[in-house]
Order: C-alpha cells, then structure tokens, then sequence
C-alpha cells in the first residue's frame, strides 16, 4: 500500500533550492529552483523587489539573502492540504534568512532544521540524512 506523505523536505544553500516528499520510504524532488531564476518555479532573486544596499554591500550575500526569502515566501504560499509539516535543511545563515522570512503559519510547519547543506545529495542518498 502506498503511503503519501504531507511534510515537505526542503534542502537549500544560497543559491538553489529542491523541495522533497516521500513516498513508501523513497524521497522524490518535485520542486527545484535557483537564485537565476531557472527550475520550475519563475522567481529571480538577484531581481527582488529588495534591492536596497548598504553601502559597500556584498552583491552575492545580498543575492544569497533574497533568495533565501524566495525560498521562504514559496513555502509561505504552499497550499496547506499539500504541506502539513516542513522539515528545512540549509547551511546555517541560509537557515536563518530562510525562517526569519517564514510567516507564522508556515513557521508552526517547521517541525525540524537542520544545519547542513544536502542540496548536492541524490534524493536517493538523502534519506540518511533524515531518517525514517
């Protein structure tokens, strides 16, 4: 019998992002995208409405802070009979942008963080890294 799971799996660093299920013990990506605006979601961070900079500013950290709020304004809209729960594995700033940017109903989602970057891990490798 097949078992669908209603948490999603969200592995990101600075710069792409992949959002899994799992299904029957297997992860499966069904989303991707990147700070470029290429996946399957049409977001471009270094295009953000925030483009204000302190002086002397870094242009990547800036562009890794905006798209760490794509990341999260995507998790803020997903449907809630599609994600009841989220578990979020990210480096550790990305991790903090990430749910700085989370509203709070997305935030009571968020049943685990994990300070780690997976997001070059196959979805078939990545279930050690979460566990069952």
């Amino acid at each position: 019998m097949s078992t669908h799971d209603t948490t999603w799996y969200v592995v990101a660093d600075g710069g792409k992002a992949r959002i899994l299920t799992r299904h029957d013990d297997h992860f499966h990506t069904i989303h991707t995208f990147n700070a470029e605006g290429t996946g399957d979601i049409d977001e471009d961070a270094s295009k953000g409405e925030h483009q204000l900079k302190a002086p002397h500013a870094d242009p990547k950290a800036e562009i890794k802070h905006e798209f760490a709020r794509v990341v999260a304004d995507y998790l803020n809209r997903a449907p809630a009979s599609e994600v009841q729960d989220i578990v979020l594995a990210a480096p550790g700033h990305v991790l903090h942008d990430i749910r700085e940017a989370l509203n709070k109903a997305t935030e009571a989602k968020l049943t685990r963080s994990l300070s780690k970057d997976l997001t070059n891990i196959s979805d078939h490798a990545i279930a050690e890294h979460f566990g069952k």
